[in-house]
This record gives structure tokens, C-alpha cells and sequence, in this order.
């Protein structure tokens, strides 16, 4: 009773070892590495939606946009944008026609439109430079229509900011700060006003509204330098009475041949 068993086990062997041997396994191995390799090149490529029904982009998704037939798509920092409307600058063989189908987000700011320049990562950007990447990404809201997010760098596969993309809100808030503190700087030491002329060169000088900071006093002009050890400065009207003065003794300096009280000066050189 137990050979029709062996028999049944020996004839299933028999079958494997011919489908291995012979040109079937080849056959049914390739048909199955083909099925999924289509199964995965069309799921990278599709458009994604997460929960609040915003559009998700692939790289592999974005990168079909860039021509007239399926549209002009760009990122900038994983935000994407139908640029379409603009053609004449991202249309192909145009200027600006290298930034589809893409996220060349550092290019906005170096201006390097190579393939090594046309990259997301704005790390080598200093925190000024991202916060103007910030208002280009105002810019293509306002001008062009948005259209979702793309995965990887900045966003998640949900929709959701990456740990990259709060780290450039913080950089944002840095420089926010640092313009706050320049501001200040300009209206306790408004800059001077500037002319040059071809017999005396430059003069210097100050008004109750030079550097376009009104105010009630008039200063004299200094020479306002970034730090003691800095070489890069620039003219400030200066209050000699002021506490400011006293704490910045420091960093202002007279420009030579100028009387102490002289509220306009003939200078050397024209950078002043």
C-alpha cells in the first residue's frame, strides 16, 4: 500500500528536477523577476496621497515633468510647484528649464545649474541664504500653482517634515534674530551719507536723517567696525555723548585728518 506513495513522491521529484534542468525555470524565473520589477518601477514612479488628501511626489514621479506634454513641475525645498504657466523660463532650451522634474533647491542661491550644483542639500548655505531660499518658496506660491510634496530630504512619506526641514526653521529664526540685531545696530549707529567727487574725492557726513534714520540728533561720522581684529568697516554717525559710544569704544574709530567734532569729512578712500 505504500508504493503508490513513492511512486507519487518519485514522479513529483522527477518533475522539479525537469523544470530546473531545462529551459522552463529560465522561462517562469524571468517572467516572475519582470512582473515584479514593473510592480515596483510603476509604484516609485506613481503620485502618492497622504491622509489630508495632498499629493506626494517620488523623485522618480517628479522627474517626468519637465516637458510642454506632461507639464513643468519643480521643487524647492520638497515643496512642488506647476511652473507650466511660466514656459518661457522653464520650458525646454530656456534658462531656468534645468530646475523641472527636480528639487535643485542650493541652485537658487549658488547659481550653479550643473548636475552637481542642481542638488537639495542646503547645508554649505549659510542661515541668510536660506532664509532668501524662504522667500523664493513665498515667490512660487504666490506666482505658480502648488501642487503637494516631494518624499525624501525634507518630507516623509506621509506628508510630514522631516527632522532636516525643522532644523532649516531653526536656521530661519537664527537669522530673523540676526536682522532684528543689524536693525538696532543701524538706527544706534545710522549709516553716513556718501558722495564722491572728482576734485576732493570722498565726503562724508551726517544729517538728522542720514542712512534714512530720522532722529533728533545729528552725530559725527566714524569709521564702525565689525569686531576689534575685523578690517571690513562702515561710516555711522556717531553720538559722542551716548552710552552706546562708550560701550562700543572699542569698534569706532576716527577717520584721519578729521577734526573730532566735524560732522562731514573728506576721506582717502571711496569705500568708506
Amino acid at each position: 500500500m505504500m508504493l503508490p506513495k513513492y511512486l507519487w513522491l518519485l514522479f513529483c521529484i522527477s518533475a522539479l528536477y525537469m523544470l530546473y534542468s531545462s529551459s522552463y525555470y529560465n522561462i517562469i524565473e524571468n517572467y516572475i523577476k519582470d512582473f515584479y520589477s514593473e510592480f515596483y518601477k510603476s509604484n516609485s514612479e506613481q503620485m502618492l496621497k497622504n491622509d489630508k488628501g495632498e499629493i506626494l511626489f517620488t523623485a522618480s514621479a517628479l522627474k517626468k515633468y519637465n516637458n510642454l506634454n506632461d507639464g513643468l513641475y519643480l521643487a524647492i525645498l520638497g515643496q512642488v510647484f506647476d511652473v507650466t504657466s511660466g514656459s518661457k523660463h522653464y520650458g525646454p532650451g530656456e534658462t531656468y528649464h534645468a530646475f523641472t522634474g527636480r528639487d535643485g533647491s542650493a541652485a537658487f542661491i549658488t547659481g550653479d545649474f550643473t548636475e552637481s550644483g542642481l542638488i537639495d542639500d542646503v547645508s554649505s548655505l549659510t542661515n541668510k541664504q536660506i532664509q532668501s531660499l524662504l522667500t523664493w518658496v513665498e515667490f512660487y506660491r504666490k506666482t505658480y500653482e502648488y501642487k503637494g510634496k516631494l518624499i525624501g530630504r525634507y518630507y516623509k512619506k506621509d506628508g510630514t517634515p522631516t527632522n532636516e526641514r525643522y532644523k532649516l526653521e531653526e536656521l530661519v529664526q537664527i537669522a530673523k534674530k540676526q536682522d532684528s540685531n543689524e536693525e538696532q545696530r543701524r538706527i544706534q549707529f545710522p549709516p553716513c551719507n556718501v558722495e564722491w567727487d572728482v576734485n576732493i574725492g570722498s565726503r562724508v557726513w551726517c544729517s538728522k536723517n542720514s542712512g534714512g534714520i530720522a532722529r533728533n540728533w545729528m552725530g559725527v561720522p566714524r569709521m564702525l567696525y565689525d569686531n576689534p581684529q575685523s578690517k571690513q568697516y562702515r561710516c555711522a554717525c556717531i553720538r559722542l555723548e551716548s552710552k552706546e559710544f562708550e560701550e562700543n569704544k572699542g569698534i569706532i574709530r576716527p577717520y584721519e585728518g578729521c577734526a573730532d567734532n566735524a560732522t562731514s569729512c573728506n576721506v582717502k578712500t571711496a569705500d568708506a
